[in-house]
């Protein structure tokens, strides 16, 4: 038997008990039996049969938490179909998209569920971007709905924005003569718009750390849903009864997961419009969250309150942290396990391919840098520059076969964007890596990060994890820089621990080349307050500027 065959039989194996204990089989009466059946009916495999299914289940479990206080689920259905009501009856053509522009809040979750209820494609949007951005991205998908929060208001209006627009968050009174709030939708009264007929359009964007964010528009299959839950229940166990603190931005893919996976099993999402290191561990505590979802940035921050040892007591209700959307170093892997113990989950995704691979907490155990194994219906490739497979350890590019068919990006007249390279249905994530002996895959870098120093090639990442090691360092990154002699030579930032005195150049370079080969020592070291990253905690290396080698 191939080990991607074991592998598969083993997570198919496990899925099993982990359907049965999450609740989802529990039968029901003849009556819920019924509504769900209509529910179905008229909704069809849409995020909104979802949050429909399990109202009908369990109406009174609270289904989120936020700033504003805690929403059922029978609530929080019957706003998302008023809403979705009073859009139908607002748009003078049925609305063909939806874009949101929601921080995590409850907000976020009747968007979604009322634009899934209209049958309407779902555009989630980068809260982040900066208004000229934002614009580029409002006019080259030109939803006919857009629901916002205030905050964004001002970039909304110089966009110049024709469509219906919705508030979402305010933190004061709604003008009355401005657009209609969430709120106020929710208190309307219209006929239900029309039954969906089609599986909805769910459109993404990519991270946008080299160039404007691309749009990956897919209208996901349900055989491609159930192998991501039956994967997600057969290593994390999700359960009806889990509290899920919500960290990553829902926008996200990874942060997206982690608002569906507790509203699809009766569980309770808890959230914050902003991440805060501390008010997450107060949550933990206070609410007996029992899984973390939180993208590396997030948990390194966890990691540096003060008193984060002697907490310990108050976190045991916790019994899974699951990361991912960016790299994680081994050390901090290491430092999360001695943190919270054996309870970390590294997922491994791209916008395009979705979730490639997962490793679980004894993988990460045995190899904190690791990225795990092939999630179920996916197969990964790993191959050379000529297109054939690598041999176990050697690095070639990465390409991803997935259940969410890639079929290229949202067209933009304003930009030339190129497709990702697919060979044989597989998907080139742009990553480079390679897999051991009991095929775990292992991300050495970005193939456009690669650097050539002196005719040798350097993956930036393997020096930020040495660096990451000295005591006096939380964070760092390494890039390229031109240079006369050498071609490029590497340049480091460093984010200092707490109270740290910055140490020597010599220092620092001493400790890299006593991890690695000498010409994987920076040249030079520049002290950062903190990295500049996007909302999903990817470094963005092109605001990092550095002074030209000579």
């Amino acid at each position: 038997m191939s080990a991607d065959l074991s592998h598969s039989v083993r997570q198919w194996g496990s899925a099993v008990p982990a359907v049965l204990a999450s609740g989802m089989l529990a039968p029901v009466g003849p009556r819920k039996a019924a509504a769900l059946a209509r529910s179905f009916h008229r909704y069809g495999p849409t995020p909104a049969m979802l949050l429909a299914a399990t109202a009908i289940r369990h109406p009174d479990k609270i289904a989120i938490i936020d700033d504003s206080g805690q929403l059922t689920y029978r609530r929080l259905q019957q706003r998302a179909e008023a809403i979705a009501a009073a859009l139908y009856a607002a748009c003078p053509t049925p609305p063909k998209s939806v874009g949101i522009i929601c921080r995590n809040h409850r907000g976020f979750a009747e968007a979604m569920a009322a634009g899934a209820q209209l049958g309407a494609e779902l555009i989630f949007v980068n809260t982040e971007l900066p208004a000229p951005q934002l614009q580029a991205i409002l006019a080259r998908h030109n939803p006919d709905v857009l629901i916002y929060d205030d905050e964004y208001a001002t970039t909304v209006e110089q966009a110049n924005f024709a469509g219906l627009r919705v508030l979402a968050w305010h933190e004061r009174n709604a003008d009355p003569a401005g657009p209609p709030t969430l709120d106020d939708l929710a208190t309307r009264n219209h006929p239900k718009p029309p039954r969906v007929r089609h599986a909805v359009k769910i459109t993404l964007l990519t991270s946008g750390t080299t160039g404007l964010a691309k749009g990956v528009p897919r209208a996901i299959k349900p055989t491609a849903i159930v192998l991501l839950t039956l994967t997600a229940m057969a290593i994390l166990r999700l359960r009806g009864t889990d509290r899920v603190l919500v960290a990553p931005p829902m926008f996200h893919g990874f942060g997206l997961l982690s608002l569906l996976g507790p509203l699809a099993l009766g569980g309770t999402a808890i959230c914050r419009r902003r991440f805060d290191a501390a008010t997450a561990l107060d949550d933990i505590a206070r609410h007996q969250v029992t899984v973390v979802m939180a993208v590396p940035v997030m948990l390194q921050r966890l990691l540096a309150v003060p008193g984060l040892a002697e907490g310990r007591s108050s976190r045991s209700s916790l019994r899974v942290v699951v990361t991912g959307a960016a790299p994680i170093s081994p050390t901090t892997v290491s430092k999360l396990i001695e943190a919270f113990g054996p309870i970390l989950v590294n997922g491994y995704g791209s916008t395009e391919a979705g979730l490639v691979t997962i490793a679980t907490p004894a993988d990460l155990v045995v190899a904190p840098d690791t990225i795990g194994r092939a999630a179920l219906g996916v197969s990964v490739r790993i191959l050379r520059a000529d297109r054939t497979e690598t041999a176990a350890g050697e690095i070639g590019e990465i390409f991803v076969r997935s259940g969410l068919e890639y079929t290229g990006y949202t067209p933009d007249p304003a930009a030339k964007v190129s497709s990702k390279e697919v060979i044989d249905g597989h998907v080139s994530t742009g990553d480079m890596g390679h897999f051991d002996a009991e095929r775990r895959l292992f991300i050495d870098g970005r193939a456009d990060d690669m650097i050539v120093s002196g005719g040798e090639n350097v993956f930036p990442g393997e020096v930020e994890d040495r660096l990451a090691t000295h005591p006096d360092i939380t964070d760092a990154v390494v890039i390229g820089v031109p240079d006369a002699e050498f071609g490029q030579v590497l340049n480091a930032f460093v984010v200092l621990a707490p109270d740290a005195a910055a140490p020597g150049e010599e220092a620092l370079k001493q400790h890299v080349r006593d991890g690695l080969e000498r010409y994987k020592v920076p040249k030079r070291f520049i002290v950062l307050d903190e990295i500049p990253r996007n909302a999903s905690g990817k470094v963005l290396r092109a605001k990092l500027h550095a002074p030209t080698g000579s």
